[in-house]
């Protein structure tokens, strides 16, 4: 059985590996070695618990009698699984499918029976046959356990500002990754999905801070990592938001996410557990394209504004008429039909499958946990496709009373497929050739499947072209292993125990590109031919790339943990070490143009280019927490970290972060006790910490070892054409560049974060919130000194100094109700997070006038009010304020104020009117002002800036009755903005399509073809494309501020009654359907775009609506 059960979950991984030619070699005899450690663990666990079992039953049968009974909820349904123990002894059992259990006892022994979730209970033997024990759930929250930095507190005794969400929260989703779970879910977190691309992860922030660090398991990894573990692997998450993420030191600037994997119990027999669900996706939102007869139309309009119509307005009527019945002459191939690229290649119904199998239990010294899972997940693009398969294994075992030792495996096999189109997206050219190609083509040639047609001004873009037969294929691969090692000694000091970690990490990245050739036509219906207008091969388009990067990661840490009570004082404290190494190695080989795909690419040409990288960076660090409560009332911790960085040169590399953190539970105190109100005031708990951290993330002003002197190396290569006038042949050139002057001027940035906080519980802690005002300063931000000049022949720069600082301020809460109603049990909570930025000094601004100085100054500025970034500041959006609307010539000839510096010759009727603010009767840039909340540089995308909404909020609503159970998320942000432009302020054009919004419900005449006729108003300025006039600047009628909220998931689900199922051996049986984005409202809803998109023109990939059915089974 043992054997049997241990082949189950690890041939499938030998499987997986082999089928991986990567990772067959390598890894192939460690899994074999692996599953030979399994089995030895599995055995250990079988003959230690059936030692003890039958130790324990030798010695009883000589003392003591046999009780039997049944352990019950409050419904009267039995419990599985229950633990019966006999007090402060190893003995015990746990009970079975019917609640019922048997265990050997004295008459004085005392019966412990402990279950998750509800209140322990204890009964004397006595002597009693048998017992009928009533388990009620437990609603003291206070004694539950939350995981924080290097140990574990009772929530009660935390006095930082700490959130935790379960195992139940977490995995109710369908979000390929964990940030994408926890959205709307936490108070104290933001969060933004600027793209619904399977695979992809949510932007996810503490408090409008910036990236956290991540730490799972005990050990400090990325935001890939966290973001690809499987949600059903996961115990619990913590979020340290204040000071107390200190302990963490230098990588802890932007708060910590703290992961708990899940581990099996302990006198668990063997359980199995599968989910299974199936998806079909959709986009949440697409805005209206035009179809053919109103691209033609809006075109006509606006040429005909510009006065650059090419036809004759009778001949462009016969032409819109034509087209908007659609007429088709196959004989005379007259074809005005048009075609809608988006409902011929936006599926609506994507696939995505999902299963999971874990097997967990225990003895009476070991646990076990192992896990295997699935995502397959498809774009709603043909050949776009995401998987990942997940294994997780977690063991652990008591050697002794003294000795525990843990081992843990976590694999990670990634697959991501692609055609392989130009640019770094490749997703980019179908989303946009989606959006962009007119109407009027159509993808074949003559409707001839073996000829592409030609799109005039959007060749390569052919969205029935973009698949992997046709444009090649990009094959990315991804496998992580992770082996960990810990162990956990009592030492003789009592309270006093010591802790390691070891963790090796690897991860091997193999991405293989082949952009092939394709060849797109035009009909010539005279001579009955297809001829080439765009040949990708000919035009030397054609790319074959291989990328292989490899990491390897080596960690330990080191602890010593105590915690002891001396009467009615509690003193804990944490003090070690800890280390990190990490080496880096990548290589690069290009082929442009694309000799022979099927020869090696290394092999084919000398001239290939070819680029490797290689880093070893390390980390240390000293750790420290000192933990003190009084009767668990008045509470106080006090912890540092001591940290070194590689990225600094000796004498720079070390800074020490200190933190302190206090609370008063007031509610513990004999005066509230004793006071009217105890009586439904449960819980009040008043917390203040303050924290100081560093930053070793310094961006483009410090990259890596910029302290070091010498030359960058292959800075750039190029191949070089042929010499014309010479026999010199092409060659490839590599550059290199001298470093510049080392850094040696800069260190860490300084970061203070300041909270204050209140915990509260109403009514036996059915009504339970927390409300944080928190303030982060940060010092140091690197900055360029503008006073230091070099001569520019010297190709010098001023040094970085740390010499800038800035804030953010906000407030989170959150407050929930649980209860139970007869058969009914509900709750509802919600929560909220506000934050923002503000600049503190900037050093050497010089400004030569004071509009300079107003305009582009960033010292004490709001994040909405500066122009540009710095160090992920927020930067703002200057533009004119739309005041109204011109109606009529007249008005526009009466105006009194110059809005186009042509004396309003470029004004029409429905343009805006910009607001003169300095009322010089002139519009130019001493008008402008902020007029937005935009959070990065606009308007162009920036990866590196803080673009999370001001406001976000989540609502969590929950019910089960008898069987059922509905649960609901919902996620807001507000406070954001979005910006319009291009597309969405030219209009139409004839080389691409267009939106309905913005290019029908427009300001025209009535006679379109007519200047004279009247003005017709609509929603939007007269079309007039790129023409330069004031409606086309920046102003704010192109402006909206972003709120929405949305249905981010809904579950209905049915447990089957378990008379029935366990007919057939099961535990349990839920059969549940899931809806992810279901609905949104939102200021953008107009536009039909997702809120949270960010390319200011909306073609984004918007985030995924998804249908699922899925079956839970327990065995």
């Amino acid at each position: 059985m043992l054997l049997t059960l241990v082949n189950v979950f690890i041939e499938p991984v030998l499987l997986i590996f082999k089928t991986n030619k990567m990772m067959n070699d390598f890894f192939s005899n460690k899994l074999r070695l692996l599953k030979f450690i399994l089995l030895s663990i599995a055995l250990g666990n079988f003959f230690i618990s059936e030692g003890y079992a039958t130790t324990k039953s030798v010695v009883i049968t000589q003392q003591e009698k046999t009780v039997k009974g049944k352990v019950t909820d409050d419904n009267d349904e039995p419990l599985i699984g229950v633990s019966v123990r006999v007090a402060g002894t190893s003995a015990g059992t746990v009970t079975d499918s019917d609640g019922m259990f048997q265990l050997n006892v004295a008459g004085t022994d005392v019966l412990e029976f402990s279950y998750v979730g509800y209140k322990t209970v204890k009964v004397i033997a006595g002597n009693k046959p048998f017992f009928s024990v009533i388990l009620k759930e437990d609603q003291e929250i206070l004694d539950e356990i939350v995981v924080v930095g290097y140990g574990t507190k009772r929530k009660g005794s935390i006095a930082a500002a700490v959130t935790t969400i379960g195992t139940e929260d977490i995995a109710r989703t369908t979000s390929s990754t964990v940030s994408g779970a926890l959205v709307g879910k936490i108070a104290g977190i933001t969060t933004r999905q600027k793209s619904g691309q399977p695979g992809s992860g949510t932007s996810i922030q503490i408090r409008n801070m910036g990236t956290p660090l991540f730490v799972i398991d005990g050990i400090i990894k990325d935001e890939a990592q966290f973001n690809n573990l499987d949600v059903n692997d996961i115990e619990n998450i913590s979020i340290l938001k204040d000071g107390a993420a200190a302990i963490y030191g230098v990588k802890a600037a932007n708060g910590v996410v703290l992961v708990t994997t899940k581990n099996g119990s302990k006198n668990q027999k063997a359980a199995v557990t599968l989910d299974f669900n199936y998806s079909w996706q959709s986009w949440t939102s697409y805005p209206r394209m035009l179809n053919a007869y109103e691209w033609q139309y809006a075109n006509y309009m606006k040429e005909a504004n510009l006065g650059t119509l090419s036809v004759s307005p009778d001949v462009a009527r016969a032409e819109l008429e034509k087209w908007r019945t659609g007429y088709y002459n196959p004989e005379t191939g007259e074809d005005y039909r048009g075609f809608d690229w988006g409902d011929n290649y936006v599926s609506n119904a994507a696939p995505q499958s999902y299963i999971h199998a874990n097997l967990s239990g225990g003895g009476n010294k070991t646990t076990y946990y192992l896990s295997i899972s699935n995502i397959d997940q498809d774009a709603v693009f043909k050949d776009y496709n995401f998987q990942r398969t997940n294994i997780q294994s977690n063991f652990n075992i008591d050697i002794s009373e003294k000795l525990k030792l843990g081992f843990r495996l976590n694999g990670r096999l990634e697959n991501r497929t692609n055609p392989a189109l130009p640019g770094s997206d490749d997703y980019a050219n179908a989303r946009q050739a989606v959006f962009n190609l007119p109407p009027i083509y159509r993808p074949y040639a003559n409707d001839n499947p073996n000829y592409l047609n030609n799109v005039p001004g959007a060749s390569g873009l052919n969205l029935a072209a973009l698949t992997t037969d046709n444009a090649g294929k990009s094959d990315n691969n991804t496998t992580v292993v992770q082996i960990d090692w810990d162990m956990e000694w009592k030492t003789p000091i009592k309270g006093l125990t010591g802790k390691g970690i070891f963790s090796y990490w690897t991860s091997q990245n193999k991405v293989n590109n082949l952009e092939k050739g394709w060849k797109e036509y035009t009909y010539d219906r005279a001579a009955d031919e297809y001829i080439v207008a765009y040949d990708k091969s000919a035009a030397n388009e054609t790319w074959m790339e291989r990328f292989d990067t490899t990491i390897k990661e080596f960690s330990g840490q080191f602890l010593l943990n105590y915690d002891n009570m001396f009467g009615k004082h509690h003193v804990t404290g944490v003090g070690g070490f800890e280390f990190t190494k990490r080496d880096y190695h990548s290589l690069n080989v290009q082929q442009h143009p694309v000799e022979n795909e099927f020869i090696d690419l290394i092999s084919t040409n000398d001239n290939n280019l070819v680029s490797e990288n290689k880093a070893i960076t390390s980390t240390a660090s000293w750790v420290f927490r000192a933990g003190y409560d009084y009767e668990n009332r008045y509470i106080l911790d006090l912890s540092a970290r001591y940290d070194g960085s590689w990225k600094f040169p000796k004498g720079n590399r070390w800074g020490f972060f200190p933190s302190v953190s206090a609370a008063w539970r007031i509610s513990e105190e004999n005066f509230f006790k004793n006071s009217s109100i105890s009586s439904w005031f449960s819980n009040l708990k008043l917390r203040a910490s303050y924290g100081m951290m560093g930053d070793d993330n310094l961006g483009g002003l410090y990259p890596d070892f910029a302290y070091l002197s010498g030359y960058t190396y292959y800075k750039g290569q190029s191949l070089m054409p042929d010499d014309p006038f010479s026999s010199v042949k092409s060659k490839k050139v590599i550059g290199s560049a001298p470093k510049g002057i080392p850094v040696t001027t800069i260190s860490w940035m300084k970061i203070k974060l300041m909270n204050v906080g209140i915990d509260f519980g109403f009514f036996d802690n059915r009504l339970t919130g927390e409300f944080d005002l928190f303030k982060r300063m940060r010092d140091g931000i690197p900055g360029t000194p503008s006073d230091i000049m070099f001569p520019l022949e010297t190709g010098l720069s001023a040094l970085p100094e740390n010499m800038n600082s800035d804030m953010t301020v906000g407030f989170d809460a959150f407050v929930k109700w649980n209860d139970k109603v007869g058969d009914l049990k509900y709750s509802v909570g919600a929560n909220i997070t506000f934050a923002r930025q503000k600049n503190g000094k900037r050093h050497g601004e010089i400004f030569g006038n004071a509009w300079d100085k107003y305009r582009w100054a960033q010292s004490n500025r709001w994040s909405n009010v500066v122009l540009n970034t710095d160090q992920g500041n927020a930067g703002g959006v200057w533009m004119w304020e739309v005041i109204g609307r011109f109606e009529t010539q007249e008005q526009i000839d009466s105006y009194p104020v110059d809005q186009d510096g042509q004396n309003n010759a470029t004004v029409r009727p429905g343009d805006v009117i910009l607001r003169d603010v300095n009322g010089d009767g002139i519009i130019n840039d001493f008008d402008e002002r902020p007029q937005a909340y935009a959070s990065a540089d606009w308007p162009w995308d920036s990866s590196t800036s803080n673009k999370n909404p001001l406001i976000s909020m989540g609502i969590n609503v929950g019910f089960e009755w008898k069987g059922f159970d509905v649960a609901a998320d919902f996620a807001g942000g507000f406070k954001n903005t979005f910006v319009a432009d291009w597309d969405l302020k030219w209009g139409v054009t004839r080389s691409v399509n267009g939106y309905y919004y913005n290019n029908i419900d427009v300001w025209r005449h009535e006679d379109i073809f007519d200047p004279k006729s009247p003005w017709i108003p609509g929603k939007f300025p007269a079309l007039r494309g790129q023409e330069s006039h004031s409606g086309r600047w920046w102003n704010s009628f192109y402006t909206r501020e972003v709120n929405y909220l949305r249905l981010r998931n809904l579950v209905v689900g049915y447990s089957l009654p378990k008379n029935w199922i366990r007919k057939v051996g099961m535990e349990q049986c839920r059969i549940y359907f899931q809806g992810t984005n279901l609905f949104c409202l939102s200021s953008l809803h107009d536009y039909g775009f997702d809120p949270e998109i960010s390319t200011v023109n909306g073609q984004d990939y918007p985030q995924h609506k998804v249908l699922t059915l899925g079956v839970n089974v327990k065995f």
